[in-house]
């Protein structure tokens, strides 16, 4: 009783290993876009595409935050392009509170734990009202580090961070500008996973429906092989049978219909002219100063293209001969660019070579 969820706690494990590793591997082939979202002193927000060594911006119009929404101007797509990518948004200093702290050096490794600690003693707020980090630890000449903690309400942070969700990025970080401008020392103080789980149940639906999708394959491949073969049986036999009816039609002496399809190849054979023959006939009966350049023989039609010095006279030269007959020009005649003589393009029909037994 206890096999059957036992292989399903197994199976599902499997597939979330699985998603997982694909998602990582996903991650790491593919580069994630990141972008900044930087706020300015009237309160507008620019957008930046962070490159390797510099950060260029989006749009030349910046995003403005009115009624706890990012608001661009008609036509700037600048929020669209944020989809699926890394988004930190660097708020004012002025929305921080900035307080300094002067620990042991031992106490390096664990700044996470301690600044947590006393988060409320520092500000006005609860480790979980507060939105806080801290900047890179300096050594004081009394031989202690020095902290400067950044803290602000979470409330005041949330608005930002639900207002940029709804443009679809991935993650989504709220730093401190930092002291002077630059892009240097930006202070984090809050980070959120916007689409980490949808990615995830998407892969985990498409590793249940794939192996389901292709059993189904597999036995729709079989069943249309199984009814395949019993048309191929079919076949094989009806023409076995039409096989042996010919031959017993033969053997008894009625073979009207293989005189008559041998007349008729005779009969067409004799219609038709030999190309080889053509080929002879129109070699003779050219002069020495025309040569083509296109031949084609159809439908016991010829058509020729090619230069001559007297296109005009060819005309009478290919209706004198035996083979051919109604010869006509289908294409203008006109001066050979690059050569001396005329371009010529000539139709003709051909006389068959064997006249039709009476």
């Amino acid at each position: 009783m206890n096999f059957l969820p036992r292989m399903a706690l197994l199976l599902s494990r499997w597939i979330d290993g699985a998603a997982w590793a694909i998602l990582s591997i996903g991650g790491a082939v593919r580069p994630t876009r990141k972008f900044q979202v930087v706020e300015q002193d009237d309160l507008a927000f620019v957008v930046k595409a962070l490159r390797r060594r510099s950060a260029q911006p989006v749009a030349d119009a910046p995003l403005r935050f009115v009624e706890g929404q990012f608001v661009e101007e008609a036509g700037a797509r600048t929020g669209s392009r944020l989809a699926g990518g890394q988004v930190e948004i660097v708020l004012a200093r002025r929305r921080f509170v900035f307080r300094p702290l002067e620990l042991p050096q031992q106490a390096a490794g664990f700044l996470d734990a301690i600044i947590g600690s006393q988060i409320d003693r520092l500000t006005p707020w609860s480790p979980a009202q507060a939105a806080f980090g801290w900047e890179p630890p300096k050594e004081t000449s009394s031989g202690r580090i020095a902290v400067v903690v950044a803290a602000t309400a979470r409330s005041a942070v949330m608005p930002f961070v639900t207002a940029l969700e709804t443009f679809k990025p991935n993650s989504i970080v709220v730093s401190t500008a930092p002291d002077g401008g630059g892009d240097e020392r930006r202070t984090i103080v809050f980070s959120h996973e916007a689409n980490r789980d949808l990615p995830m149940c998407r892969l985990r639906r498409l590793l249940v429906v794939a192996p389901a999708a292709a059993g189904l394959a597999a036995v729709a491949a079989f069943a249309a092989w199984l009814q395949v073969s019993a048309n191929l049986e079919d076949s094989r036999l009806q023409i076995s049978r039409q096989m042996a009816e010919r031959r017993a039609a033969l053997s008894s002496g009625r073979n009207g219909v293989v005189e008559e399809a041998t007349a008729k190849l005779a009969q067409k054979k004799r219609e038709m002219a030999a190309t080889v023959i053509v080929l002879e006939s129109l070699s003779q009966a050219l002069p020495d100063d025309t040569y083509l350049t296109e031949l084609h023989v159809a439908d016991g039609k010829l058509e020729i293209t090619g230069v001559t010095r007297e296109a005009a006279s060819l005309i009478g030269i290919i209706e004198q001969t035996e083979q051919f007959k109604n010869a006509t020009f289908f294409a203008p005649t006109t001066r050979a660019p690059l050569e001396v003589g005329e371009q010529f393009h000539i139709d003709a029909q051909i006389v068959p070579t064997f006249p039709a037994f009476p």
